[in-house]
């Protein structure tokens, strides 16, 4: 008797409920002779063994058949995934974790599986929970690596009238509506990373200033929302042309609320920084370099807290720094979580940071984690994102990881640069806000880069965050 399995085949290896896995995390892949399958309340279990794989069709062949009466290492057939409640990878004890199969690499070779997540309800300080996804933006209207940071605009008027502003770093802006429709697209040049601002003074109006990171000529971007039309309007004085011996990279904005005054940090590709202060001159919006600063490698995401004034920096090999925004302040900075193993709850890349505000001390701060390491053990190619508190020395809290929403048709989330996040209600499909990130990889079906939105009560459920809709930034 033979059974044929399409696509991927994930299954249980032992029915032994006091059974701990030894995995080899420096490799990333468990290598085992044969499998046995079991459902998470079986009666019975099957031992197959693989003997031919021909494209994407595994065979196995029927080697044993007997009850069993308990089995704690289950295969669940309506999610297609391997449950391994206790594994030991690296001297360190996980609660639950995934598989999935590899193809084979000879006639005669064994199986493998590489691990693709962990999660459980009892927690370690380094498993990831799983959040979905409602919402999508239509793909971005360039192929390969286009889409990469985006900035949540809230309407005053109707906050679910709210719009996305994600860069298209192969041309220029895209502005979609909160139900991921393109409303506008500026193709102003290879736009890297966007923030805003709001009621920043221009002429006898105030504006929600808007920047952007600009490869095409190494410049700082300048725009307005337009809050009738929802689009964005130049409002550029002059180019503002950065000084850095690199392209331009990271960006993100900074409202020193105390003094009144609007900056932009910008950074390259070698790991400078530069600090622009923003101005009226005239009812366009010109800009000085008031401060620069380096660190030793490359560097992309940034975002400043406003209310208490850090400066907050990935370094993507290397971990996340913490600076003083105030441009007179020294440039001494604290690393607040490292991509080192034994010291940091992060990999490589370290890629967007955003900022949910509680009130004027409590909060989060979340950082993408891209992932580079092919054998991450927190899920596939990393791609997972950390939270920390944003009061004190940003306690690490949690990581999390946006799965594929099927019933919605939204794939997961994979090889994310920017995100953003706010806690104001945005009509009634983000009653507690939104959290937005980049997709890499946008599948179901294969389609261009994207944007996914998850409601933040789906973060804060899965973490045990707090959900606080009453404190405005702005």
């Amino acid at each position: 008797m033979k059974v044929t399995l399409i696509f991927i085949l994930i299954t249980i290896i032992s029915n032994s409920q006091a059974q701990v896995i030894n995995f080899d995390d420096e490799q990333g892949i468990l290598t085992i002779p044969e499998v046995k399958i079991a459902t998470k309340s079986p009666t019975y279990s099957v031992t197959l063994q693989q003997v031919n794989n021909d494209g994407n069709e595994v065979i196995l062949e029927l080697n044993t058949y007997e009850p069993i009466n308990n089995s704690s290492i289950y295969y669940d057939p309506n999610t297609t995934i391997l449950h391994i409640p206790e594994l030991v990878m690296g001297g360190e004890t996980y609660n639950q974790a995934r598989f999935e199969l590899l193809p084979k690499t000879g006639k005669n070779s064994p199986m493998q599986f590489h691990m693709i997540g962990v999660e459980s309800e009892n927690t370690t300080a380094k498993a990831a929970k799983a959040v979905k996804a409602t919402v999508e933006t239509e793909p971005v209207n360039a192929t390969e690596d286009a889409a990469d940071d985006i900035a949540i605009w809230v309407n005053p008027q109707d906050p679910a009238l709210s719009t996305i502003i994600g860069t298209q770093k192969q041309g220029g802006l895209m502005v979609y509506d909160l139900a991921g429709k393109e409303l506008q697209y500026l193709a102003d040049g290879k736009m890297n990373n966007v923030d805003l601002r709001y009621n920043f003074p221009l002429g006898d109006e105030k504006v929600t200033i808007v920047t952007a990171s600009n490869r095409t000529n190494n410049s700082i971007a300048i725009y307005k929302v337009n809050h009738i039309t929802r689009k964005l309007e130049n409002i550029a004085d002059r180019a503002i042309v950065t000084g850095f011996n690199d392209q331009v990279y990271g960006l993100c904005m900074y409202h020193n609320q105390s003094a009144n005054k609007y900056y932009v940090f910008i950074n390259d590709m070698l790991g400078a920084v530069e600090q622009w202060e923003l101005y009226d001159n005239g009812g366009l919006v010109n800009a000085a370099l008031i401060r620069h600063f380096s660190v030793s490698s490359q560097v992309e995401g940034c975002v400043v807290d406003d209310i208490l004034g850090y400066f907050y920096l990935a370094e993507e090999d290397v971990g996340i720094w913490k600076f003083d925004a105030d441009p007179n302040a020294n440039t001494k900075s604290h690393l607040i979580d490292t991509v080192l193993k034994q010291n940091g709850h992060i990999d490589p890349d370290v890629e967007g940071l955003a900022i949910y505000y509680l009130n004027e001390n409590e909060g989060y701060l979340i950082a993408s984690n891209q992932g580079t390491n092919p054998y991450s053990i927190y899920h596939k190619e990393d791609s997972t994102f950390t939270v920390y508190n944003r009061a004190g020395n940003n306690e690490y809290l949690g990581r999390f990881y946006i799965d594929a929403n099927k019933n919605l048709g939204i794939d997961e989330v994979s090889d994310t640069d920017g995100i953003d996040v706010i806690n104001v209600p945005l009509g009634k499909d983000f009653p507690y806000g939104v959290f937005i990130a980049q997709d890499g990889v946008n599948t179901l079906p294969k389609k261009n880069q994207n944007f996914k939105l998850v409601p933040w009560e789906n973060i804060a459920d899965a973490l045990g965050l707090k959900k606080d809709t009453s404190y405005r930034l702005h």
